[in-house]
């Protein structure tokens, strides 16, 4: 015990109000809060970066003495965040670098495949599920003796009724099931796969192609559509065409593409963005139209008019994304293999198997089939007492401890809150518990096991008491204080100023006999905006706007076309929209001009007091010598 404690007091690198802060934990902040920076010269030593550290675990240790983590709002809340990170730690998820590589191959490689399927349900009978298997094997027998083409045979069988008989077009990793993608990605091109299940049913694949991504293009689109596109009638196609045409001439001679897809476009939700789309890839589902947008080599290029099943269309290249190198696309394809259910699914398994190997895992087979014929000899479905012969039953060991019958049975009964246990679920619920059993101790030793995780629960507990105390003793003070907030004005009055601004009127009419009344009211001095108001809204429909203020430029973007000629706004009516006023150069800000500005500045103010008075409150002590040996992340200039 003694030598645990000096070991405790050699590894702590600060004291603050008699409490011991451990060199891990701020060397596990200082890297955190110093690396990606976006500026290299915001880079602390950590020499510069412990007087920071003093200052924020000040704050923490007075929420502490003031019982803010005692409230059961604070409780509440970090049990919720821990609940969440654990569920990471608890799942054993492992990613290796040969499943990044495959994923990534898959990633950017397409592949195209035909494929039949016979459906069958995940709890078929094994009768069922053998004759459907057979099935499907004479089906592609039929394939390979050449009684049928691939897609004749996923006309007459397949219970995937698509329009192109058993066609799917280009797809990549993630985009089908898993044991879909495995067989796509591991099958020749040109073989026909061995029947295979998944939780649709069995499929057989015919692997038609697998092509390199060409990236992801962006393009704008005009699209004169078909009524009806099972039924296009030779007079609608001839004036769709003449149509699109004459779109196409209009471009040719200068038109402005956006305008001519607002007007003309039938794809009313591209419309109204200029006709522009989302990034597709060559996944998307219209060949013909992917065909052309790959085919535009630069940004601004566009088509000449091409026709698909849907109407008839002309594009515009608007953007362009290369494959990303495997070291870009590393982090996400990470992410995306740790949370793919299926590989979740077999995740968990493997995190039981190595829990119960780990911690000396036994199971008393005899005892549990002894267990399992007592209770079924039950006569009654409910039960209220436990058998004498059965309670004491060792089922299982695990980290040390056993777990009988009546463990599990008083388990049950706590869990739900009931006197009595169903016979029916008994049994077949005891993996489950075991499962919950192992998963509670793992829960246990996580902050034992995984260093991170402990710092990590440790800044979110900071973190929520650091909000808490920074709202009562800064944030809610400036905002409440406002003789406080004067004063320090009247003291730093001029510090924020107006660059070029216009001061003056910006008014909005409902039409223009409102705007003629409004000019001529300002033509006779009449400023104020209320007044200017009420003499325009005689009538209780209208609904004139008048707002007085001063604007820098940048700051409001119709003030900025009207007064500065920058870009126009797209609902901005010049007829109806004006200004009246001047433009100035300079001049201080009043306190409501300024006034997040200055609450700001107060708030540093009051927080740089307050922080004064901690630091006499408390007595800090620094271990210089250990803080000398933390590996600085600044670099030499």
């Amino acid at each position: 015990m003694l030598s645990t404690t000096l070991l405790a007091q050699k590894n702590t690198i600060v004291t603050i109000d008699g409490r011991p802060i451990s060199t891990e934990e701020f060397e596990t902040i200082y890297n955190k809060n110093n690396t990606n920076l976006n500026d290299v010269t915001d880079v602390k030593s950590p020499q510069e970066y412990m007087k920071m550290f003093i200052d924020f675990k000040l704050k923490v240790i007075e929420a502490e003495n003031r019982g803010l983590d005692t409230t059961q709002a604070f409780k509440k809340e970090l049990a919720e965040y821990r609940s969440e990170l654990a569920k990471s730690y608890l799942t054993d998820v492992t990613v290796t670098d040969s499943m990044i590589k495959e994923t990534y191959f898959r990633s950017v490689n397409l592949v195209k495949v035909s494929h039949i399927l016979l459906s069958l349900s995940e709890d078929a009978s094994p009768e069922d599920t053998l004759n459907t298997y057979n099935k499907l094997n004479e089906i592609r027998n039929k394939y390979l003796n050449h009684e049928k083409t691939f897609s004749e045979l996923a006309a007459e069988y397949s219970d995937d009724k698509s329009k192109d008989p058993g066609s799917l077009p280009y797809f990549s990793a993630f985009k089908m099931i898993k044991p879909f993608e495995d067989v796509a990605y591991t099958t020749k091109i040109g073989d026909v796969s061995m029947p295979f299940r998944t939780q649709f049913g069995y499929h057989i694949i015919k692997v038609e192609d697998l092509k390199p991504s060409k990236g992801n293009v962006k393009v704008a689109h005009i699209m004169k559509a078909f009524s009806n596109a099972n039924d296009v009638s030779v007079e609608e196609e001839k004036s769709d065409k003449a149509i699109i045409d004459s779109v196409y001439a209009l471009i040719q001679n200068g038109a402005d593409y956006g305008k001519l897809a607002r007007e003309i476009s039938d794809d009313k939700q591209t419309a109204k963005n200029d006709g522009v789309m989302h990034f597709i890839s060559e996944e998307f589902a219209i060949k013909e139209f992917t065909d052309e947008a790959f085919n535009l080599k630069n940004t601004g290029d566009y088509s000449k008019p091409f026709r698909t099943k849907y109407g008839w269309h002309i594009i515009k290249r608007i953007d362009f994304r290369p494959v990303q190198s495997l070291e870009e696309m590393r982090s996400k394809l990470t992410q995306k293999l740790e949370t793919d259910p299926l590989r979740s699914k077999q995740s968990k398994i493997d995190f039981f198997v190595k829990m119960k190997k780990e911690c000396g895992f036994e199971s008393y087979d005899e005892n549990f089939k002894k267990f399992v014929d007592i209770v079924q000899a039950i006569e009654s479905d409910t039960i209220l007492e436990l058998p004498v012969d059965c309670a004491n039953l060792v089922l299982t060991k695990f980290a040390g401890r056993e777990y009988t019958v009546r463990d599990y049975f008083n388990t049950i009964k706590k869990q739900n809150n009931i006197a009595y246990v169903l016979k029916q679920i008994f049994v077949v619920g005891y993996d489950e518990y075991m499962e919950k059993i192992i998963l509670d101790y793992e829960d246990s030793r996580l902050e034992e096991k995984y260093p991170n995780f402990k710092y990590l629960i440790k800044e979110y507990h900071d973190g929520i008491l650091l909000f808490s105390i920074m709202e009562t003793e800064v944030w809610n003070k400036a905002v409440e204080d406002s003789l406080g907030l004067v004063k320090f004005y009247e003291q730093n009055k001029g510090k924020y100023q107006y660059g070029l601004n216009f001061d003056g009127l910006l008014i909005t009419c409902d039409d223009e006999d409102s705007r003629k009344i409004i000019e001529k009211s300002i033509a006779e001095g009449i400023l104020n905006p209320d007044t200017l108001m009420k003499i325009a809204n005689t009538d209780s429909d209208k609904k004139n706007k008048v707002v007085k203020g001063r604007w820098e430029k940048g700051s409001n973007r119709q003030i900025d076309y009207l007064v500065w000629k920058g870009e126009k706004p797209e609902n901005l009516n010049e007829n109806l929209q004006f200004v009246s006023g001047t433009i100035k150069d300079g001049g201080i800000k009043t306190l409501d001009e300024a006034r997040g500005l200055y609450i700001s500045d107060y708030q540093t103010e009051i927080e740089k007091e307050w922080l004064k008075q901690l630091h006499k409150k408390y007595v800090i002590k620094v271990n210089e010598p250990l803080l000398s040996k933390v590996k600085s992340l600044t670099t030499k200039k």
